[in-house]
């Protein structure tokens, strides 16, 4: 049986899913690339078997189970989930949110209502940070472009998992692999955790494929994979997690309700 899992395209998660392109892992599994909003989409009609989902998936559909111990998470600076502002944060009164993101947009109101006291419009945009900036007065882009972007009209750029830290003295998880109900668990987490192993295993062989692939300077592809993700998590990250899961539904209220 081969699986299909469904994982976001962005560097971060290399080492989570490489192995299964290769020979040997690609006899158990089918990859299938999408933003974190698309998976999100797939998962809940049975499109995938697993996928690697925005954490506030599991929140809004808690009869999904997550593979244990493994995330995209980092401790501080996430560097790859930035808001792009004009003008200082607190007087910040639009933003465009990438329509690609589900916990970083949720995150991003969460820090600008609750850490920064403001609460600006928020509008849905395609991640282009030019066109975003030229609707709002800041602008949220996450993946590779959230790590690569610059516009010379972006004087304050904030570091979503930085400004989550300096709030709650917490590590932050972006995203998890999360499977439906009726889906194998012990086969899934098996086969997962053995395409990690692969990759962490291989970190400099996917460094040097991904500076290829993303065109993004290899020195910055060794610090972000080294050194800011985080893959196996512990106790302190399921801490941020909870206090991630109350800020979210005391901030959005009804809007953090699972939808039907």
């Amino acid at each position: 049986m081969r699986f299909r899992v469904g994982s976001v395209p962005y560097l971060n998660a290399a080492p989570l899913t490489r192995w299964l392109e290769r020979e040997a892992g690609a006899r158990y599994a089918e990859v299938i690339y999408a933003p974190p909003s698309e998976l999100a989409r797939l998962l809940k009609h049975a499109a995938l078997d697993v996928a690697l989902v925005s954490s506030v998936e599991h929140f809004r559909r808690p009869e999904t189970r997550f593979v244990e111990g493994l995330a995209i998470a980092s401790r501080r600076e996430v560097l790859s989930v930035r808001l792009f502002c004009k003008r200082p944060v607190s007087e910040v009164r639009s933003v465009a949110l990438d329509t690609s993101s589900l916990t970083s947009a949720a995150l991003t109101r969460i820090l600008l209502e609750r850490a920064y006291g403001v609460q600006p419009n928020y509008l849905a945009a395609v991640p282009d940070l030019k066109a975003m900036l030229r609707l709002a007065d800041a602008a949220l882009l996450i993946g590779d472009l959230g790590m690569t972007a610059h516009h010379e009209e972006a004087t304050v750029i904030l570091d979503l998992g930085l400004a989550w830290y300096e709030w709650t003295g917490l590590p932050f998880v972006w995203a998890m692999w999360l499977m439906n109900p009726d889906a194998p668990a012990a086969q899934l987490t098996e086969l997962l955790h053995t395409s990690y192993q692969w990759g962490k295993a291989h970190l400099e062989l996917i460094i040097d494929m991904e500076a290829a692939r993303t065109g993004i300077p290899r020195a910055l592809c060794r610090r972000y994979l080294r050194e800011v993700m985080v893959y196996e998590i512990d106790a302190s990250f399921q801490q941020g997690l909870e206090r991630f899961r109350a800020e979210y539904h005391q901030s959005l209220g009804a809007e953090a309700l699972p939808r039907g």
